[in-house]
């Protein structure tokens, strides 16, 4: 009687144990996005977008299985927060005349939309894009985020204004989550 009552309370300490750690709010302010592969140049092709929401800093790091950085024209990211008017933030590096213009924050929703934000910044690796955004630049956000990414190709000349822009392997951008609407990323829990 004693064998099967300890087996059982080992048993229901691990399902405690698996169930706590996922519902953590630990576990809770990272998230991973998958985006389709081969709708732009394998330079730009994002495949997979990670969002950390952490205590002090967003972190958003865009895989790009095939990045080449001599490829990329710039890259975009917007955010939104769950704070009270639902605050709209975008971040974007570009190349101009052959060389990285400074990092670039912009809140949309404020009068003077180009803003300073000490310790953005946009950074390469060898096969993802990273991302970093203070709290403090997002109005000292304590609340949950949502994201969108956008790289766009040096070759933006192939790409008409006018014209409605699709994806597709020969196309010169890659947005996660899609280019055919506005849509953000789902929620990411803070901390």
């Amino acid at each position: 009687m004693i064998r099967p009552i300890r087996t059982l309370a080992v048993g229901a300490a691990a399902v405690a144990l698996v169930v706590g750690v996922s519902a953590s709010p630990a576990a809770a302010k990272t998230r991973t996005f998958t985006d389709k592969s081969d709708d732009a140049v394998a330079a730009l092709d994002i495949t997979k977008v990670k969002v950390k929401n952490k205590k002090h800093v967003v972190v958003i790091r865009a895989s790009v299985p095939g990045l080449d950085k001599a490829k990329v024209g710039g890259v975009s990211v917007g955010i939104r927060t769950k704070a009270k008017g639902r605050p709209e933030y975008a971040l974007s590096k570009v190349r101009a005349e052959g060389r990285w213009m400074p990092v670039t924050f912009m809140d949309l929703k404020s009068e003077d939309i180009m803003v300073s934000c000490k310790g953005d910044r946009i950074s390469f690796g060898k096969k993802s894009v990273t991302v970093r955004i203070p709290q403090r630049c997002l109005g000292a956000n304590k609340k949950a985020v949502r994201v969108g990414v956008a790289l766009f190709g040096r070759d933006l000349d192939e790409v008409m204004i006018d014209e409605e822009p699709t994806s597709g392997p020969d196309a010169q951008f890659d947005v996660y989550p899609t280019i055919a609407s506005n849509r953000l990323s789902p929620w990411v829990r803070y901390r």
